[in-house]
């Protein structure tokens, strides 16, 4: 009996020297919103930097992660006030080149090089003046070019659909300004400096439900996207 009595004492003492130390230990638990945070964080992914067009000695670069990416579709389009088109170089293969390669999707080449649709248009002008992003909403944007965001505005799409543009200026390139279209929850402001896929622009917005998108006959989807195409001269005060 003292032999029990002897060890109960003994464990009691290890126990209670086990929560004394584990007060004093000096790094706190973290509060669920730290945690969080910590988490969010944790899951932000950049895009992979995957070069997509050139343009007058520019590269524009995925603005999106791969993974995310339903295809590339370029088509004619016009400017925006008076801007002159300037027409984008693809890279990568053309994926409807024949009736034979038409199919869907983005598939790459050997080079891991996203291919691409060059799509009918009604506007006029050459066939890759502008290039659609495909991508599920809600996808993160980021900015394609190294520059300066030279306009912010809310407008209505063929005067039904909602949807917000940004512009911007690259850098060593004033005479060229990156107009992008179908954006949602846009995080920059005008004057901002912004880094070619570090700056998160906003989402893809959801367009299905208010207008037929061209892309859609080369994805899984309805075809939503982001937009984008490059003009010269242009200027317009940023709203």
């Amino acid at each position: 009996m003292a032999f029990v009595a002897v060890m109960l004492i003994l464990a009691t003492a290890a126990m209670a020297l086990h929560i004394a130390s584990s007060r004093a230990d000096p790094s706190p638990l973290l509060d669920e919103e730290t945690v969080a945070a910590a988490h969010e964080q944790a899951l932000v992914r950049l895009p992979e930097g995957l070069p997509m067009a050139n343009v007058d000695g520019l590269q524009l670069v995925l603005p999106i992660c791969r993974d995310q990416l339903t295809a590339l579709g370029y088509h004619a389009a016009t400017g925006d006030d008076g801007g002159e088109v300037v027409p984008l170089e693809p890279l990568g293969d053309r994926l409807n080149a024949s009736i034979l390669g038409r199919g869907l999707g983005s598939r790459e080449n050997g080079e891991g090089q996203p291919g691409y649709y060059l799509m009918e248009s009604d506007a006029a002008g050459e066939d890759t003046g502008a290039l659609d992003v495909g991508a599920p909403p809600g996808t993160p944007v980021y900015t394609p070019v190294d520059g300066v965001v030279a306009g912010v505005r809310s407008y209505r799409l063929r005067g039904e659909c909602d949807d917000v543009e940004v512009r911007i200026r690259p850098r060593d390139q004033s005479g060229l300004l990156l107009v992008l279209t179908h954006l949602d929850n846009v995080e920059v402001s005008l004057g901002q400096p912004v880094r070619a896929g570090v700056t998160r622009l906003g989402a893809v917005r959801k367009m299905d439900g208010c207008y037929r998108q061209l892309l859609g006959g080369f994805t899984y989807d309805d075809g939503n996207h982001l937009h984008l195409q490059v003009e010269r001269n242009l200027y317009r005060a940023g709203s």
